[in-house]
């Protein structure tokens, strides 16, 4: 079974929490976005992207300036990226930090995929989408969260470890990133560009023990997750339709209605039928 593009309910939460700081209507938002509450009621939940896209999109269109998504970064704390930070910022070296995050990424959202690629004495972090282009929003949110946080790991100023940022030709992160003194180029995707030496160089809170120990958290986390993906994308198609839990359990790939029931039960302590009618 094909994994739906997702975005996490905590990243979501965090778009709804500053959409509310910026002055506009949370139940409004989510009613025209389609958004039901009970996917955004725990840390680990999966948004179907398309539906955070649209989310995006009606913060826009209810007046959210350009520069949404960029002051959106001070908003990304250790639970937006559901502890990730803690195991980025405790490696040993740059090199393994980022290697953490392309890793484990998909775990947070798998609607945009992240490269390290080196050559000709540079390291590429490239961001690219599986599918359409995310909402420049996101990607403004996104790219300045890296930027500042690489370098906040180095303890250097981002103009002293950035060669160039490249943003896609809607993104409003170009202001900041010239500001601090990094060379902004246009392209199809972002990607930030820094000597390939930089990989090597120890970061300022590597911590062996903490690393390791959150690394088999993620590591375990990884495996659990991929058994209750389609668990997680059920309890939305019962929410938002009115498909027979037959017809759900076989789009998830149960042969039997009845496997599909007690997994469900299991996962989330009632049947399928029960959660769709509330109980």
């Amino acid at each position: 079974m094909t994994s739906q593009p997702f975005i996490s309910s905590a990243f979501t939460r965090t778009i709804l929490s500053h959409a509310r700081q910026s002055g506009l209507c949370q139940d409004q938002l989510l009613e025209r976005a389609g958004i039901c509450l009970s996917l955004l009621d725990g840390q680990d939940l999966h948004v179907p992207a398309h539906l955070v896209e649209r989310l995006w999109s009606e913060c826009e269109r209810a007046g959210a300036g350009v520069s949404f998504g960029c002051d959106l970064v001070n908003g990304m704390a250790t639970t937006t990226l559901r502890g990730l930070n803690i195991l980025l910022d405790s490696a040993a070296t740059l090199r393994a930090s980022l290697t953490c995050f392309t890793d484990f990424l998909p775990q947070v959202t798998n609607y945009v995929m992240a490269e390290l690629e080196e050559g000709d004495g540079q390291a590429r972090l490239h961001l690219r989408s599986v599918d359409r282009q995310p909402h420049f929003f996101g990607l403004d949110a996104a790219t300045l969260t890296l930027v500042r946080n690489i370098a906040r790991r180095l303890g250097r100023a981002p103009a002293e470890v950035f060669v160039a940022v490249q943003l896609t030709p809607q993104q409003a992160a170009g202001q900041w990133l010239r500001s601090a003194g990094v060379e902004v180029l246009s392209g199809s995707h972002p990607c930030l560009s820094l000597p390939a030496a930089s990989l090597d160089e120890p970061l300022l809170g590597a911590n062996g023990f903490l690393h390791q120990s959150m690394l088999r958290h993620w590591q375990t986390a990884a495996v659990q997750n991929t058994r209750s993906d389609s668990l997680e994308m059920a309890r939305h198609w019962l929410t938002a339709g009115d498909q027979p839990i037959e017809r759900i359990a076989e789009r998830l790939g149960y042969r039997q209605p009845s496997n599909f029931i007690r997994a469900f039960r299991k996962q989330f302590g009632i049947t399928p039928k029960q959660f769709r009618l509330g109980l």
